[in-house]
């Protein structure tokens, strides 16, 4: 069985020859034989690794292997406890790995829900319902309004159909399609003898060949495309697979330069190797692992608030350091509600507020407000548009909604504005015959009583209404539509289409009960021009400030959309997307440009208009070559491959599909594109926190290595047991990071440009901080586990009180400084004392934890510690105490000091970006 190529480009008995079908569909030995061919009428999922393989792979990482081997040497020499609490450690992080890479595990489920479960296809002569995984190459599918293709298929017989196509290609409106050849390289909007798997009916009937199934069909090309989709790492992973590296260099070191200053002190090799153990353990922040992941699982909570649902943790962050955000247009920048912005009537041109299918707003003429009430034309016009409709306007949960055409739905509500309810217009005004729209006619009219007298109301498009109009409406009665009316007609409809406003005239004229039934051919010289009435779906009222707030933060913002270049054009210049608008980069410009021409074209367009679902994926991939960070919205079926690929995907959680939502990193759950901007600065702030924690927990790792280092250089003894140091880095480090990376914000986020992406959680500023605070504790913590006065005990006594106190003094130097690492430039007071609350409560809970490891007997003997003295614990609070002095005189008198390379080099290249006048032609 062959593949058929291009079968929109032949005609409806070709495709008929070609798929071995017949105008009686398949028989039923035929399908059941193509079915074992062609395989199940089903998306198929990529391959994935076992469970076990990605548990197994948490395991895969340089510094883990360090501490097992640290567990290994430990369980030989000093029996499995120590051992047990370091694998107890490798396990819990593993199982956090692991719990996060599963719930990734989701990007094609909803693809897989995309085919119909069911279709009604002609078999044998007769019409049968059969799965949707049966439908097969030759099958003729059956389509009504309400239907949903079950594959792609050639039209072959058709009346009044219009499909729904908005998830799949972004048009607004729902296309009208035909049976006649299109060219072979027609565009997918351009092919409308096509239809597509996954799209609905949503007018009329037809009847389809089925040309592709499964895999084969274009939404089996968007699933391939997912599941081949570059996913790049994020930045924050990035930056933490480069903190791994370089810790692995530094804690190396460290052990080489411990060994060494050991057996120099004159230490035996047992001594020596159990201090490697000891400086590997406190240089690796086991803590940083699980503090990233619990503060990232709370902040999603808190983004949750403020309608931004996170789908995965990273995203959370890289959201933050967006330098341009891919927009769909259709739901996304606008309402998806086409709404009645203009009439013309009685020669005036009348503008129309409110948005959306909701029937409020009103009628002004230039600057007068216009009361439909007593303007009999306007009310008139108003009225033919809602009877000549099959649209119904409800309210439902509060919300006005449209079953039927947007387009007669945007006439309900304009007809709603003025008092006009369809109902109510029916009962006076019932309907008795109608013509339905069809592409051939280009119009639609319906046959009425009007006062006892039949009436035939018409709508469609200007040109074509005009050809049948013998006079005009005005204020002042009827008159001839001469050549001058028509001229007029014809600038007023101008006017309107130069608005990006989908224009209809509206028609009307007796029809006598001697032309009988209607019929299209009484209508000719017989039908009086009412007006007209431009109408557009228009842009969100909010998303114009979140647009601007995006410049501000020096994000760029591109509208990347299936509509017509004219109407992208226009609705870009009115949100402010570029400030001349004049043209929009075409999926027919982009499939003739190489990448690198796309990459050059990308780099002065804002406007893409009849973009198809693979253009989106290669503009994506123009920006990321382009070295930008590219967060997409999208709400499509078309959307899914380049939120897959992009930096960030950015999903529209009502008007959102399955597979847009499972393809993204996060879902606006209000499909209000201002959010976005409420993301941004969350995730702005959300890095600065992880950068406090960060360099809190690696100060603290810092600070145990020199300070084992001094102590073995001048003293030839550690004063620390490595349990000591895991209950350091894990419990008393957690417990002031977590405070830490809950912080809030300062308020000045979208007032800077995005960071660099190439300057991750460490700048040299920060290294260079690291060592001063670092210094600040170590010195002192030696000088007092060596020199302070201790009352008369035995030498093993004396070494482990000696031990507890340089032990604790660490423990309450993290508590201290803790409330410094809040902040690399503003004091404890400024920030506000009390203000993380949490970091308050945690302090007292680990110090009180604290006490019971030094003075509960067990502890004692499982943490090598023992009970302290009020002198001993006025000697613990002394480094504690100067390192938070000397941090809070330096914030005071220098607070840049520390601010080299904090935001890179580069990031006035995205200001520019997004400050500069983009234009959306060249």
């Amino acid at each position: 069985m062959k593949r058929v190529e291009h079968p929109w480009a032949l005609t409806p008995d070709q495709v008929i020859l070609e798929t071995g079908s017949s105008a009686n569909g398949l028989a039923a030995e035929s399908a059941r034989q193509r079915l074992m061919e062609a395989g199940p009428n089903l998306l198929r999922d990529k391959a994935r690794d076992p469970w076990w393989v990605l548990f197994a792979r948490q395991f895969a990482n340089p510094l883990v292997y360090m501490l097992i081997g640290a567990a290994a040497v430990k369980a030989y020499f000093k029996g499995p406890v120590d051992a047990a609490v370091i694998g107890a450690v490798l396990l819990s992080m593993a199982v956090i790995g692991f719990a996060q890479e599963m719930k990734a595990r989701r990007a094609m489920a909803a693809l897989l829900s995309l085919s119909a479960p069911k279709a009604k296809v002609r078999r044998d002569g007769a019409a049968l319902l059969v799965d949707a995984a049966a439908v097969v190459p030759g099958d003729l599918l059956v389509l009504e309004a309400g239907d949903r293709v079950a594959a792609d298929a050639r039209l072959f017989d058709s009346a009044s159909l219009r499909i729904n196509e908005s998830t799949f290609t972004g048009e607004s409106m729902p296309v009208e399609k035909g049976i006649r050849a299109v060219s072979a390289d027609a565009a997918i909007h351009d092919r409308t003898n096509m239809l597509f798997m996954g799209t609905t009916v949503s007018h009329g009937r037809g009847v389809a060949v089925v040309t592709a199934t499964g895999m084969n069909t274009e939404i089996g090309r968007i699933a391939d495309a997912i599941s081949t989709a570059k996913k790049d790492k994020t930045p924050l992973q990035h930056s933490i697979e480069k903190l791994g590296h370089a810790l692995i260099w530094v804690v190396s070191g460290a052990c080489l330069l411990l060994a060494a200053a050991g057996l120099l002190q004159g230490m035996g090799w047992v001594d020596v190797l159990l201090l490697a153990v000891a400086a590997a353990v406190s240089g690796i922040p086991e803590g940083l692992p699980a503090s990233v992941t619990v503060i990232l699982s709370i902040c999603v909570s808190r983004m949750a608030a403020r309608n931004v649902i996170i789908r995965k943790l990273t995203a959370v962050e890289t959201l933050g350091t967006a330098t341009i955000i891919c927009s769909d247009k259709t739901g996304t920048l606008t309402l998806n509600q086409m709404t009645v912005r203009g009439v013309w009537v009685d020669g005036r041109h009348l503008s129309v507020s409110g948005n959306g299918y909701e029937p409020e707003g009103e009628f002004r003429d230039d600057s007068a407000s216009i009361d439909p009430q007593s303007d009999g034309e306007l009310r008139r016009l108003l009225r033919v548009g809602a009877l000549c409709n099959d649209a119904l306007l409800n309210r439902t949960d509060g919300k006005w909604v449209v079953l039927g055409d947007p387009t007669e739905g945007a006439l309900l509500a304009a007809a709603g504005k003025a008092g006009m309810r369809k109902a109510d217009l029916e009962t006076s005004y019932p309907r008795l015959g109608e013509i339905p729209f069809e592409s051939e006619n280009q119009f639609m009219a319906t046959l009425h009583a009007d006062e006892g007298v039949r009436t035939v109301f018409v709508k469609g498009s200007v040109e074509r209404l005009l050809s049948l109009c013998a006079t005009v409406r005005t204020a002042g009665g009827e008159r001839p539509l001469n050549e001058e009316e028509r001229r007029e007609v014809l600038r007023a409809n101008e006017r309107m289409a130069g608005q990006a406003w989908r224009v209809l005239a509206i028609a009307a004229a007796p029809y006598n009960l001697e032309l009988g039934r209607l019929d299209a051919a009484n209508l000719a010289g017989r039908l009086t021009l009412l007006g007209l009435v431009g109408m557009i779906d228009p842009p969100r009222d909010e998303a114009r400030a979140a647009i601007q707030a995006c410049r501000r933060a020096g994000i760029r913002v591109a509208m990347i959309t299936g509509d017509n270049p004219l109407t992208a054009a226009a609705i870009a210049a009115q949100l402010g997307i570029c400030d001349t608008c004049d043209t929009a980069l075409t999926g027919r410009d982009i499939e003739t440009m190489s990448d690198d021409d796309l990459l050059t074209a990308c780099r002065t367009h804002n406007v893409y208009a009849r973009i198809e679902p693979l253009h989106k994926l290669r503009i994506v991939e123009a920006f990321k070559r382009d070295g930008h960070i590219a967060a997409m919205t999208g709400d499509g079926v078309n959307d899914a491959p380049a939120l897959e690929a992009a930096g960030i995907g950015v999903a529209m959680g009502i008007t959102g599909t399955d597979v847009a939502k499972e393809a993204a990193d996060m879902v606006l759950a209000d499909d209000n594109f201002a959010s976005i901007v409420a993301a941004v600065e969350e995730g702005r702030i959300i890095f600065n926190r992880l950068r406090n924690v960060t360099f809190f927990l690696l100060m603290t790792c810092l600070s145990e290595l020199l300070t084992l280092f001094l102590s073995v250089a001048f003293y030839g003894e550690s004063p620390l047991e490595p349990i000591q140091i895991l209950w350091i880095n894990l419990v008393t480090g957690s417990m002031a990071a977590i405070p830490l990376g809950l912080e809030p914000g300062v308020g000045d986020e979208l007032d800077k440009p995005p960071r660099d992406p190439s300057v991750g959680l460490l700048y040299p500023g920060l290294i260079l901080r690291l060592i001063a605070v670092g210094l600040c504790m170590s010195i002192p913590v030696t000088w007092i586990f060596h020199h302070a006065p201790l009352p008369e005990a035995d030498p093993v006594t004396a070494h482990r009180i000696r031990q507890t106190i340089a032990f604790t003094s660490i423990v309450v130097f993290e508590w201290l400084f803790a409330f410094q690492s809040r902040s690399p430039d503003r004091g404890v007071f400024q920030l506000g004392l009390l203000r993380n609350r949490w970091l308050v409560r945690n302090m007292l809970l680990g110090l009180g934890m604290q006490m019971l490891v030094v003075y509960l007997p067990m502890a004692n003997r499982v943490f090598h510690t023992h009970p302290l003295t009020l002198v001993e614990w006025m000697w613990c609070l002394i480094p504690g105490m100067v390192a938070f002095s000397l941090e809070a005189t330096r914030k005071q008198l220098a607070p840049n000091l520390f601010a080299r390379g904090q935001w890179g080099s580069s990031v006035a290249r995205y200001s520019l970006t997004a400050r500069v006048e983009v234009n959306s032609g060249p």
